[in-house]
């Protein structure tokens, strides 16, 4: 214990001193042989059994230690800062990566008519000429709304979690969101399907930074114990990134798609400089990241792979989590479209309901995931928790979103998609979390980007296949109920069979467990 714990500042008594214990994450303060964590000295300042000359001595030690700049690495609140600004950071990369399938029906692509009409005109849902929107099919839609950005983002996020876990993480996330940022301002310029090809999947090599850099801060931040919940509250950005990315469809009443890329790349390469001077790695994290490598300073891909390739629950994570994620891209790549070819309404009608919807539903339901999830931790062990909690919510999620897909008008669908993200979205925090539990410390980053590549590769086929079947089914009819019926297919029936997977998966990690002993670390 004596070697985690770090000195911060030495009092001009040198029985008083404030310290750091790595291990339990809190801050202590040692005076005249008494040795107080922050929470039990606000207590002990109203207790009688402890002298006034210790307590005068342990009040100077706080103000020391609160008042200086230098030790607010040590703060129990910068940890909660460092969230804050991750959280940030992920509401952007969210919304630049999910803001293109929502002005494809709202001036950026030609020919998809608010009618529901799917000719070659040269208008669109927003009534735009020709020279502002790009001519290209459903196939190609699937390609840039899927594959093209994915196939890079996993490519990339190994090399790039490589770089992560040996040298600085929070270096490695600015760069990425420099360059994202710089690619989601260029396609406000593009002028040819090729040229927006080109240019997402530089954003999907810029955002490949995000999440396992995240991942891995988090871990070392909070403990085991809460990090189901602070990771639910990380994913939080997918909902506020996914909202804002809706309320851009407003900006089509004044301005068009391009401005809505410039304006949200500038707001990407605006917040770096705040990034820069905020976010740093403390000394007492990176000495405890330091002490649990083990001698080591990191570890190979191949090294890292053959540590999880050992481990049944990993395995059985990355099949449900797979097959989630499917459905999770499918209907983010093509409810915008559903909602212009099957009501016949405009980005600027549908954009400000089913932002809110997925603004609040997603949230809460993140939350509540992790919030439940940590609680059952309690009695359950760390992974079961989780995989239950997510099982549970799958199924609730699948009568949900039959009813989005099936609702005689927008407004009702409105209000089921609300429950459908209530219900569905509880699964991010706690499968991340599980992830974290089944690798060594070194090891989070490069564990992260596997199991992100792995889902993320595999969720690629999701916008793809939407076309793929309303073309196979000649009763889908294409132009109208195509996109409908066939979300409606692949959406109902990986919610289903994930949740069949999740509780496999609980199997899995209680067997593993008792094999192993403790399951997390």
């Amino acid at each position: 214990m004596d070697d985690e714990i770090h000195l911060i500042k030495n009092s001009k008594d040198d029985n008083a001193s404030v310290k750091y214990n790595s291990s339990t994450k809190a801050t202590e303060f040692h005076f005249d042989n008494v040795c107080l964590d922050s929470s039990s000295a606000d207590e002990a300042n109203e207790s009688e059994t402890i002298t006034p000359q210790v307590k005068k001595k342990l009040l100077f030690s706080k103000i020391t230690y609160f008042t200086n700049f230098n030790n607010l690495d040590q703060l129990s609140l910068h940890p909660f800062i460092v969230l804050s600004l991750l959280l940030l950071i992920y509401v952007l990369n969210q919304a630049d990566r999910l803001v293109l399938a929502v002005v494809i029906p709202s001036g950026l692509r030609c020919g998809v008519g608010s009618s529901g009409d799917c000719d070659n005109s040269t208008t669109n849902a927003s009534n735009v000429t020709s020279t502002d929107c790009i001519s290209f099919n459903d196939y190609e839609q699937g390609l840039i709304t899927g594959p093209a950005f994915t196939v890079v983002y996993v490519i990339c996020g190994l090399p790039i979690s490589r770089v992560a876990d040996r040298w600085s993480r929070s270096i490695t996330l600015l760069i990425g969101l420099t360059v994202w940022s710089s690619v989601v301002f260029c396609t406000g310029f593009v002028q040819t399907f090729w040229q927006l090809l080109l240019l997402r999947m530089f954003v999907g090599m810029g955002e490949a930074t995000c999440n396992p850099v995240a991942y891995s801060l988090i871990s070392d931040y909070f403990s085991s114990s809460s990090r189901a919940t602070v990771l639910s509250i990380y994913h939080v950005g997918v909902y506020i990134g996914g909202a804002i990315s809706y309320f851009c469809g407003l900006l089509n009443t004044n301005l068009n798609w391009r401005w809505t890329f410039r304006i949200l790349g500038l707001a990407g390469l605006a917040i770096v400089p705040l990034s820069m001077i905020i976010f740093y790695e403390p000394r007492a994290i990176r000495d405890s990241r330091r002490q649990r490598r083990r001698g080591r300073s990191s570890y190979s891909i191949w090294e890292v792979f053959l540590h999880l390739v050992k481990s049944p629950s990993f395995w059985v994570l990355l099949v449900a989590a797979s097959v989630r994620n499917t459905a999770g891209y499918a209907i983010g790549a093509w409810l915008p479209t559903y909602f212009v070819r099957e009501y016949g309404v405009t980005s600027a009608e549908f954009g400000l309901p089913v932002g809110f919807v997925v603004l609040c539903g997603g949230t809460m339901g993140s939350l509540f995931g992790g919030f439940v999830a940590d609680r059952i931790k309690r009695r359950w062990r760390s992974g079961v928790a989780e995989a239950i909690v997510i099982a549970v919510s799958q199924m609730l999620a699948v009568p949900c979103i039959a009813g989005v897909l099936l609702a005689p008008t927008a407004s009702a669908s409105y209000g089921l998609l609300f429950l459908a993200y209530l219900t569905a979205e509880t699964w991010l925090g706690p499968a991340a979390s599980i992830v974290q539990d089944v690798c060594m410390p070194a090891m989070r980053a490069q564990a992260s980007s596997v199991y992100i590549a792995v889902i993320t590769m595999t969720a690629s086929a999701g916008p793809v296949l939407v076309p793929t079947l309303f073309d196979a089914f000649e009763g889908f009819e294409k132009c109208r109920h195509g996109v409908g019926y066939s979300l409606l297919m692949i959406v109902t029936f990986c919610y289903a069979l994930c949740a069949v997977v999740f509780l496999l998966l609980g199997l899995v990690i209680r067997w593993e467990s008792k094999r192993k002993g403790s399951f997390s670390n």
